[in-house]
């Protein structure tokens, strides 16, 4: 009796065990599928034009930036926050060379720079990413 019992508690763990398994790897599944185009406009935020001088003399550009952000409230943070992330856009932008902008290494560079200065003024949420969406460099 003690060995059907022992096997019915084992045959019964294995099964939620397994349960537990599937109904969270369909979790993942939904939680990593790609973002739907209005999910990404509900969750964006673009800047307006913004022209700095670069740290190259006689040299400026003009950079916009569309912001994909974490979830709605973190988007609603940021966009009370508009003066920092323009702030944070000028300071990374004028810190760099006009070398370092060129091609699409400069661009990417440029991205990835905003992305880690944005991370820090949101601080719990995330910057899921950053693009560039106006560029021209002088």
């Amino acid at each position: 009796m003690k060995k059907v019992l022992l096997v019915l508690v084992i045959a019964a763990l294995a099964g939620a065990g397994g349960a537990f398994y599937f109904i969270q790897k369909e979790a993942k599944a939904e939680t990593d599928a790609p973002l739907t185009a209005d999910e990404i406009v509900e969750l964006s935020i673009d800047t307006e034009a913004i022209t700095t001088n670069l740290a190259t003399p006689s040299s400026y550009a003009v950079v916009q930036f569309n912001i994909l952000l974490g979830d709605k409230k973190i988007k609603e943070e940021m966009e009370k926050r508009h003066p920092e992330i323009r702030a944070a856009a000028i300071a990374t932008v004028a810190g760099m060379e006009k070398d370092e902008l060129i091609g699409a290494e400069g661009i990417t560079l440029l991205q990835d720079e905003m992305t880690a200065q944005l991370q820090e003024l949101v601080g719990k949420g995330k910057v899921e990413r950053v693009l560039v969406t106006e560029f021209k460099v002088q």
